[in-house]
């Protein structure tokens, strides 16, 4: 099962298009984003690229000011907003995922023994390591604001393998 992995867009819509065209052409079997969305609408120009029927699963990033609107449009999107933090179960694996406001909690979720796999952002830095067997994955940063490289990934979650992609 292949996993798309975005985070920080931050209303960057051709990179969200972008994403969405290379999840839908690789044929992922489900979206995670990390947040830092920024605008509401994103969600919608993610699921028109992507199409119909990919699950997207987010949590809520340190930017998303306008949260109630963020929920209508989730509806419209049909994205599954999961708070400030979550938990997907995909292919067999328990997979965490947060924005990353604190390495602490990165970390702490890393060392739980809860999670086969921590997705994460905000730090806008490509990152894919193991703490106490635990896959970490930052996908990077989509908009390309801070680094200038805009990055997705894809997580074949059987192997635990990841590929990051440049946008």
């Amino acid at each position: 099962m292949l996993i798309g992995v975005i985070s920080d867009t931050h209303d960057d819509w051709l990179a969200i298009r972008r994403a969405g065209n290379l999840f839908r052409d690789r044929g992922v079997s489900a979206v995670l984003h990390a947040g830092d969305w920024t605008s509401p609408f994103s969600m919608l120009k993610l699921r028109r690229a992507l199409g119909p029927g990919v699950p997207i699963y987010t949590v809520l990033g340190n930017n998303e000011g306008d949260r109630l609107n963020m929920a209508s449009k989730a509806v419209e999107a049909d994205v599954r907003i999961l708070g400030d933090a979550g938990l997907v179960e995909l292919g067999g694996r328990r997979i965490g995922i947060y924005h990353g406001t604190s390495r602490l909690v990165v970390e702490a979720m890393a060392r739980s023994g809860i999670f086969d796999v921590v997705v994460y952002g905000h730090t806008h830095r490509v990152e894919v390591s193991r703490i106490n067997g635990a896959l970490l994955v930052n996908p990077g940063e989509a908009c390309g604001c801070a680094t200038e490289r805009r990055t997705a990934a894809l997580l074949d979650v059987e192997s635990l393998d990841v590929e990051v992609v440049d946008l």
